[in-house]
Formats: structure tokens, C-alpha cells, sequence
């Protein structure tokens, strides 16, 4: 004798939706995925490289307590001005000329206090290093040795675009440091 099977329409639409519902899932699982793999594999090398950024006088690094809050390892600059001095480099095999670069100064926390002053590279050969200066930076605030955020600032090295140029990127760095004028710097032996 044969068997005879019967099916509940009712319940197969709802195993069908089911699995249909599964299958679209996985499958725009695995497309997201390789589009995020797919964009974060992309390694843009910038048109102006920034090779290094440095301060003088030179700044320290050390711990700094102010009150019960204390900053580990912080870069801290001891003087009121200072000067900023960034070396750039030419990725590209193309010469560039009027290159803009802009150093801002921002005190951390205060959008107010911002300073930004603007300059111009005048050519940068393909391969070429140049070293870009901005001199007598004033602070903004002073942590004076009372209060940890009074003396955070930011500084944002920006190289925008010029297509006339032939810089077609924008590249930036930053830095961010503490002024504390009562912070002595220590001394170096000298060896005879």
C-alpha cells in the first residue's frame, strides 16, 4: 500500500519564506564583506608626503600631574613662543609649484582660540624634500602648572590641493601638545 502525504500550503509558504529570507541575508552578508575588504585594501600613497614635524625649542616628554588627574607621557613645551618646522616630501613624478600649506593652532576645548596662518611652497621637484617654517608661534593658553586642560592645544598641519599646480590631494598632520611655563627643563651634563 502507498502512502499519501499531505502537505499544509500554510506551513510551506512559511518554511519557503524562511529560507528565502536566509538565503538573501547570507548572500548580502558575503557582498558586504567584500566591499569592506575591498575598500579598506586601498593604500593611497599622498601626493606630499609628511616626513616630520618638529618644535624649537625642542619639547619633552613626561608626566604631568595637576591636581588628581595626571597626563602620562605628554609632549610639553616650556616656552611662550616657538617655532614649528615640517619637512615635506614630493611622492609624485610630477613637479609642483605654489603648493599651499596652512599651520593651525587650536587650544584644546576653546574653538575660540584658534590661530591659523597660511604659506606657499613655491615649486617641489618630483622626489624632492622641502622644509616648510613657521616661525614665532604664540601660545594660546598656559597650563601654569594648575590645571591639565588650560594648556592642551592642537596643531594641524594642512597641504591642500592645487590643480593648476599639480597637486590634486589634500595631506594633513597633527600634533598635539601641552604648554606649561613652570616646567623646568632639565639640565644636561657636558663631558670634557
Amino acid at each position: 500500500m502507498a502512502k499519501i502525504i499531505t502537505l499544509n500550503r500554510k506551513y510551506f509558504v512559511m518554511v519557503a519564506s524562511v529560507v528565502v529570507i536566509c538565503l538573501i541575508g547570507y548572500a548580502g552578508l558575503s557582498l558586504w564583506q567584500k566591499t569592506n575588504a575591498s575598500v579598506s585594501k586601498v593604500n593611497v600613497v599622498p601626493e606630499i608626503k609628511m616626513l616630520s614635524i618638529t618644535v624649537e625649542p625642542a619639547s619633552l616628554v613626561q608626566d604631568l600631574t595637576y591636581g588628581s588627574v595626571t597626563l602620562k607621557g605628554a609632549q610639553v613645551i616650556t616656552t611662550k613662543t616657538f617655532d614649528l618646522i615640517a619637512t615635506v616630501q614630493n611622492t609624485t613624478a610630477k613637479k609642483m609649484t605654489n603648493v599651499p600649506v596652512e599651520l593651525q593652532v587650536t587650544l584644546v576645548g576653546d574653538d575660540t582660540k584658534k590661530v591659523t596662518s597660511p604659506g606657499t611652497l613655491p615649486s617641489l621637484e618630483p622626489g624632492a624634500t622641502a622644509r616648510v617654517a613657521f616661525r614665532q608661534i604664540k601660545i594660546l593658553g598656559d597650563a601654569l602648572g594648575k590645571s591639565a586642560t588650560a594648556g592642551q592645544h592642537l596643531i594641524t598641519l594642512n597641504v591642500k590641493p592645487n590643480p593648476v599646480g599639480g597637486l590634486e590631494q589634500a595631506s594633513e598632520a597633527s600634533f598635539r601638545f601641552t604648554v606649561d611655563t613652570t616646567v623646568k627643563v632639565p639640565v644636561t651634563e657636558k663631558k670634557p
